[in-house]
């Protein structure tokens, strides 16, 4: 089920732009139905956004990180990560 999410949500893009250039502008409800559907789509990015910002700073915040002097620029965070 989740691969058969991630499958359409990557296809999204080609989808849109193909309802773009073939709905009929004059039936509101291909209008409406193609808005809705470009506004999830929408949503569904922020959200995944929005979920790997938190997840990164809940991984790369730690205290032992934030103490440590000899971390100036990210660099020398992935520096420290490697070892």
């Amino acid at each position: 089920m989740g691969s058969i999410i991630q499958k359409i949500i990557r296809v999204m893009p080609v989808i849109l732009l193909l309802l773009l250039i073939f709905v009929d502008r004059e039936n509101k409800f291909y209008v409406i139905g193609f808005l809705s559907l470009l506004f999830v789509y929408t949503i569904i990015l922020i959200v995944r956004i929005l979920y790997a910002k938190k997840i990164w700073h809940k991984e790369f915040n730690d205290e032992n990180y934030a103490k440590d002097a000899s971390i100036l620029k990210m660099k020398d965070l992935i520096k420290k990560f490697d070892k």
